[in-house]
């Protein structure tokens, strides 16, 4: 099994990545991301072909890999195995955490998705290696995104002992915001993706988190 105590520290900078933008791209703001700072990726795509899914995550395992990143595959639990990823990401109306599992063995690493403590528990106890919890603050990639904001990421993160990191609209400027929150790191996308120069938008978030989370 993973290291916790490694696996909260490699959540410290989440990089969701992929729906709206070409693999081309996607692989380019991977590319600099990681050189500014994040620790790990999440590929997240509904309208690509599994094809395109697939090669694109073999390459940006590999650009992890060079940076001693994380690299997880949302969903698709077939893509990430394939790819040798080092984890998937599951939410609320994906495969159960149980049954991946099952299939992707004890040393796969596991996200689940909770906004409430009791699916924080439930996430825990089916096998979870840690989960998301949010939405932070109001969010343009979700626009279906229940609200629950820094205090409500406080108490369903008090519920349980694995791993976290808070999602859902964070930016540079809001990130302070979620100072004594319980999570380990911060997850998101655009603050990074529609930056103009992503490697510089992810050190000013790593310093920026560095100032709130311990």
């Amino acid at each position: 099994m993973y290291d916790r105590n490694k696996l909260a520290e490699k959540l410290r900078l989440y990089l969701i990545c992929g729906e709206g933008s070409a693999p081309e791209s996607v692989i380019e703001q991977t590319r600099a991301a990681l050189a500014g700072g994040v620790t790990a990726v999440q590929l997240r795509v509904k309208t690509w072909t599994g094809r395109e899914t697939y090669e694109t995550a073999l390459k940006l395992k590999e650009l992890c890999a060079e940076r001693g990143a994380l690299f997880f595959v949302n969903d698709r639990l077939d893509v990430a195995l394939a790819a040798k990823a080092d984890g998937v990401h599951l939410g609320q109306k994906d495969l159960p955490v149980d049954a991946a599992r099952a299939v992707a063995g004890p040393d796969f690493i596991i996200g689940g998705t909770a906004r409430t403590p009791e699916l924080a528990r439930e996430a825990q106890r089916l096998g979870a290696d840690y989960v998301g919890c949010g939405a932070a603050f109001g969010t343009a990639t979700k626009g279906d995104a229940v609200v629950i904001g820094p205090a409500g990421i406080k108490k369903t993160l008090s519920a349980i002992e694995i791993p976290s990191v808070a999602i859902g609209g964070i930016e540079l400027d809001n990130v302070r915001e979620l100072a004594g929150c319980g999570a380990s790191g911060i997850s998101l996308s655009g603050a990074i993706v529609r930056a103009g120069d992503p490697e510089k938008a992810a050190r000013a978030l790593i310093n920026e988190i560095n100032k709130y989370f311990g």
